[in-house]
């Protein structure tokens, strides 16, 4: 991250400000989009996992075979 400058809050009216280059914030958007969705698919599987529509498997060629078997 390049240098950051902090505009005096007596120049914003008590708001302390930062400018920062366009490419760091458009990153730190991206980031903090990615870290959203990562969250929203955690609480999604941890719904599922108390709703019981989970399945234990030591292997994905297992997970594929017992999801087959199960009525959708």
């Amino acid at each position: 991250m390049g240098p950051t400058l902090t505009i005096p809050k007596r120049m914003t009216h008590g708001e302390e400000l930062v400018v920062l280059r366009r490419d760091e914030y458009e990153h730190l958007i991206r980031h903090a989009e990615e870290a959203a969705e990562a969250l929203r698919v955690i609480a999604e599987g941890e719904k599922a996992f108390r709703e019981g529509r989970t399945i234990k498997a030591s292997s994905l060629k297992e997970a594929l075979k017992i999801y087959a078997k199960r009525p959708h």
